[in-house]
């Protein structure tokens, strides 16, 4: 369903438009038939990660010469976007993939470390892991217990990680361990390259997940597993550093993949209210849900369009942290309040497996606790905000 946007027309060029509209049609044609499969499976089929690959959809920014297409920040954007309207679950895996695993290795990767896990990422032909929060704590991401020792060229990593997103198909982690330093210090963190067969790696039973349950989490423990010093993304001690690089962006791509959510929502709530007959009119002439269609489609502009200007900004390298985390509060709010009043409006049929509805109002909770939770984008932006006011004080 295409519905109009001015934050479209405001902000993506002709080339992007009519990429988006590629994606959409694939989502529509390709995705939607395989997601109660995946729903039910707990993963994306075998070979439709290689063809989003061969469609170009997949490393659409990243370098053409590890298999991306050199695009912009805004396709991939457009590709979180879409691909949450139709799965939340299945952008959960792109989004590691390719947001995160993808993006940190085209940024700080060696050469050989681009060939041998980007490229496959970028043409679909590999998953991947970010090995970060633990049982102790997710939102202290400098503090882990997981820790790594040098010995002669090699270094053991010891520990423990948990809600890893695509842990049961990744064939390798980026794992964060602290090397040296104190808890909540950038200084002494390392992360490594780890592939999934390394002796003393295991990995957990899936979850039995409320939310995005298309997308594979478990547990991860490494007991002493061995690598090689060329296996360290970046420099030794500077890990942490690759992290916090990171962290406005992926909130901004969150941004994208909450608007997804949030616009299914309409995509199934409108319909039904302009079809669904009570005491002889259509249930959209009631003002009650004339109340809740008008704020579902608020939310759904307003996060279109300030993830947009987000992305843009990000494109001239401007500092986005405040604002990065605005988006992640607002556009995971409005996920959830359009999942829920999509739910109300259904009636009975938004409580059934079979309507979209159900699977929405499940997917849409994870986006206030996952990557970062409201909570903590809360503590973020009233920090910079009353920084910015001391400066002028």
């Amino acid at each position: 369903m295409d519905t109009y946007s001015l934050a479209v027309s405001s902000f993506l060029t002709d080339e992007e438009i009519q990429f988006r509209d590629n994606v959409r049609r694939f989502m529509r044609d390709v995705v939607a038939p395989l997601v109660p499969q995946m729903e039910a499976e707990g993963q994306p089929p075998a070979g439709l990660l290689e063809r989003m690959g061969d469609e170009g959809i997949l490393g659409t920014f990243l370098p053409e010469e590890y298999g991306g297409a050199g695009a912009s920040l805004m396709t991939r954007a457009i590709v979180a976007e879409e691909t949450a309207r139709m799965s939340a679950g299945f952008d959960a895996t792109l989004f590691v993939n390719i947001s995160l695993v993808a993006r940190h290795l085209a940024k700080y990767g060696t050469h050989e470390q681009k060939e041998k896990y980007l490229r496959p990422l970028a043409m679909g032909r590999a998953s991947a892991s970010i090995c970060l929060s633990e049982p102790h704590g997710g939102s202290d991401a400098l503090s882990p217990r997981t820790v790594a020792h040098k010995d002669g060229d090699h270094w053991v990593i010891k520990g423990h990680k948990t809600f890893i997103t695509n842990a049961p198909i990744a064939e390798f982690f980026l794992v964060f361990t602290r090397t040296s330093g104190e808890d909540r210090r950038v200084k002494g963190g390392t992360c490594f390259i780890v592939e999934k067969d390394a002796p003393g790696l295991t990995v957990g039973q899936p979850f039995d997940k409320l939310s995005l349950r298309s997308s594979p989490t478990a547990e991860v423990y490494f007991d002493d597993v061995r690598v090689h010093e060329s296996q360290i993304l970046g420099n030794a001690e500077e890990g942490f550093n690759i992290l916090l690089d990171g962290l406005d962006l992926e909130r901004v791509f969150e941004g994208a993949s909450n608007t997804g959510i949030a616009q299914a929502c309409l995509d199934v709530a409108v319909p039904y209210a302009l079809d669904r007959k009570v005491f002889g009119e259509a249930i959209s002439s009631y003002q009650m849900i004339q109340d809740k269609i008008a704020r579902m489609a608020t939310g759904v502009e307003i996060s279109r369009t300030m993830f947009y200007h987000l992305v843009r900004a990000c494109e001239r390298g401007v500092n986005v942290n405040r604002e990065a985390a605005m988006l992640k509060l607002y556009s995971s709010e409005v996920a959830v309040e359009a999942s829920r009043e999509a739910v109300q409006i259904l009636g009975g049929y938004g409580l059934m497996e079979e309507y979209p509805a159900a699977r929405l109002y499940r997917d849409a909770k994870h986006h206030e606790i996952g990557a970062g939770t409201s909570e903590i984008q809360k503590l973020i932006i009233s920090k910079e905000t009353l920084r910015q006011y001391r400066q002028v004080a």
